[in-house]
């Protein structure tokens, strides 16, 4: 009886179902900005914008170089980020506690420095409404999501290529995509910023960058991330899946259960 049990059991473990996550890499495009080495760059006389949506989600960075010999200023009151027609505002005129402010602007600090969130929760602090740039120095902002919450289905009926496994080339996986025309995009995001030579702002500019989403690739967490996880693109395909390219963001999808896999049968003489 023992030895018809623990064969029983090792059959019914052959049939259970398998869990797969995925992420999908969402692929962006833009009017009115250059790509220089798989980064979004705007310049003028005044000034040099560079992009980087490389993060989950695409938490969007921006940094902003003065190349002018006298200040740049910029007033936040008067600049947006606006997410398809919806208007998010870089400022707003009211205090916070320290502990909510540091927690606020995590993502503005240089370097991805990690800062105490719990020193007061009394002390009240104001943002920055005007931000003064001095000559030939960078100014660096990160604020909102490109996706804050959710993510796209991809039909599994759709197009897809096949690359190979991140921990094998003999094998393949299926990477599934969608494309999207500017006119047909699920997303277009846009950055809105108002600068000025004085702080009074008599004389003012704008700069207006509108990027949309323009593709999403749909593939295994495994062959994303590799054997070890780290967000680093691999040495293969780079050029069709590019996973460090500034235009690029992802996202985690979650997971999955696919069907049982069929299982081969192995013959039993319980007899013996």
């Amino acid at each position: 009886m023992t030895k018809k049990l623990l064969l029983f059991l090792f059959a019914l473990s052959l049939f259970g179902c398998k869990t797969t996550t995925y992420v999908q890499v969402i692929e962006t495009k833009a009017d009115n900005v250059k790509i220089v080495d798989d980064t979004y760059v705007f310049e003028n006389d005044s000034l040099k914008i560079t992009y980087n949506l490389w993060r989950e989600r695409g938490l969007m960075q921006f940094n902003i170089y003065n190349k002018l010999n006298v200040p740049l200023y910029i007033d936040w009151r008067k600049s947006s980020y606006i997410d398809n027609t919806f208007k998010l505002n870089y400022w707003e005129d009211v205090e916070r506690t320290n502990a909510l402010y540091k927690s606020y602007y995590f993502y503005d600090l240089p370097y991805n420095t990690t800062a105490s969130v719990g020193n007061s929760g009394t002390k009240m602090v104001k943002e920055e409404r005007i931000t003064f740039i001095p000559p030939k120095a960078n100014y660096t902002r990160t604020k909102f999501y490109i996706i804050p919450r959710s993510f796209i289905v991809l039909d599994k009926n759709g197009p897809y290529t096949e690359i190979p496994l991140s921990n094998d080339t003999q094998q393949t996986t299926k990477v599934f995509y969608k494309e999207f025309s500017k006119d047909a995009t699920p997303r277009t995001f846009r950055n809105f910023l108002t600068f000025s030579l004085t702080e009074d702002f008599v004389d003012e500019f704008y700069i207006d960058n509108e990027f949309y989403i323009s593709k999403i690739l749909e593939m295994e967490s495994k062959n994303f991330y590799g054997i070890r996880e780290h967000y680093t693109r691999p040495a293969y395909n780079a050029e069709e899946l590019p996973y460090k390219d500034n235009r690029y963001f992802y996202i985690n999808v979650g997971e999955r259960k696919d069907e049982p896999k069929a299982k081969k049968v192995i013959k039993v003489d319980f007899d013996d």
